[in-house]
């Protein structure tokens, strides 16, 4: 079995304090962001989701539909 320093498992738990910090930062704002979102906005959102896709084959097909 390998031996393992003090200073090598103080390095590891550095750097997964350091992604955790991180994970709560992106969190944070997430729920930040969310909370500004207007309640109509997110109406408007679910409607467009619950809509139908435009099904085409490639860009040059997708820019036909989009330009008329």
């Amino acid at each position: 079995m390998e031996q393992v320093s003090l200073q090598t498992i103080h390095n590891e738990l550095k750097a997964i304090q350091k992604d955790v910090q991180f994970i709560k930062h992106v969190f944070i704002e997430d729920v930040k962001l969310n909370e500004e979102v207007r309640p109509e906005y997110l109406q408007k959102l679910k409607k467009i989701q619950k809509q139908k896709g435009i099904p085409f084959k490639n860009i040059a097909e997708l820019r036909k539909i989009i330009e008329g």
